[in-house]
């Protein structure tokens, strides 16, 4: 036990609901529409990035490294036995986080990325805890974010595959944990575009709370089909006047014309050929996972699959 679980906590009592997803999937966006909710709070004021409660506290390790890697990082996966080897993890972490709370509110929401990968640490601390996960499809997920990986890790496109084996690796690690979390709710991001008001009904519903479906109105639904058309062709069709564009912008302050020139011409040579790559390496464990490398708008319901095999999730086997 990790000490935490007595009914003297301040945060016994408590609808305490973690967020995670790796970046660039919709946990923003997700974490923004339930703290929006009269009533649910989420952190606020806290002069960390995005408000994440990985940045305010001292009891884990968080902000492990670049965007496009945390997850390989031996500290990013943190189980019960963590969280019982710090016996005061519970007072630690409310200590840093109550603050930024509006604690009249009935749910309490912090949204971090690597919650991914932390949940079973966080429901040995917080019993009560409950869990909402989105995920996205793994080559717009790594499309979205090779803009903060390095020059040889897919920012310039050379190496990209080891971004889609960073999502993969992170979802294979989420779904072994899965089958430990009492409280879970996964989203998939393409239905929550394509059915927000389903989806969010789906999530007031976890949490016994109202929340306001006209929030989603602003998201960008289309750039998915912009990232489908760059994975398909490497841009090829649009290459000539964006290099155009780029040339025509060098010398000046707009933007980052070198590296945005740089970034088109190797996704129009290489991104056809490491669809093959990926598709060979990482195909069957993406397919898995309920994503199709040839439809980047779509998934299946999620459901735990380890290993290829559907398991049953421990909500389920009460």
């Amino acid at each position: 036990m990790s000490g935490t679980r007595t009914s003297s906590t301040p945060w016994y009592d408590r609808r305490i609901t973690f967020v995670g997803g790796l970046h660039r999937s919709g946990t923003a966006l997700v974490a923004r529409i339930i703290s929006a909710s009269p009533d649910a709070s989420g952190l606020t004021g806290t002069g960390a990035v995005m408000d994440e409660g990985q940045h305010i506290q001292d009891t884990f390790v968080g902000n492990l490294g670049n965007t496009s890697e945390w997850s390989f990082h031996p500290q990013a996966h943190l189980t019960e036995e963590d969280a019982r080897r710090v016996p005061d993890a519970g007072a630690r972490l409310w200590a840093s986080w109550s603050p930024y709370w509006d604690l009249d509110a009935a749910v309490l929401v912090e949204k971090s990325p690597p919650n991914l990968t932390k949940m079973r640490y966080f429901q040995e601390i917080f019993p009560r805890a409950r869990f909402v996960v989105v995920t996205r499809h793994p080559i717009v997920q790594a499309l979205a974010v090779r803009k903060w990986a390095t020059s040889t890790r897919g920012r310039f496109t050379y190496g990209f595959p080891r971004l889609v084996e960073h999502w993969v690796h992170a979802h294979d690690v989420f779904a072994e944990d899965a089958l430990h979390i009492e409280n879970l709710l996964v989203l998939r991001y393409e239905h929550l575009m394509r059915e927000p008001e389903r989806e969010l009904g789906r999530v007031a519903k976890f949490l016994g709370i109202e929340l306001d479906t006209a929030a989603i109105g602003a998201v960008d639904a289309g750039r998915s089909n912009r990232y489908a058309e760059l994975w398909r062709t490497g841009g090829r069709a649009e290459l000539a006047g964006r290099v155009r564009s780029h040339v025509g912008n060098l010398g000046s302050r707009r933007g980052t014309p070198r590296a945005d020139l740089l970034r088109d011409v190797t996704d129009a040579a290489l991104l056809p050929r490491y669809r093959n790559v990926v598709n060979e390496h990482l195909g069957d464990r993406i397919r898995a996972h309920g994503y199709d490398l040839n439809a980047l708008d779509e998934a299946t319901e999620w459901a735990p699959v380890v290993h290829g095999t559907p398991v049953i999730l421990a909500a389920d086997r009460r």
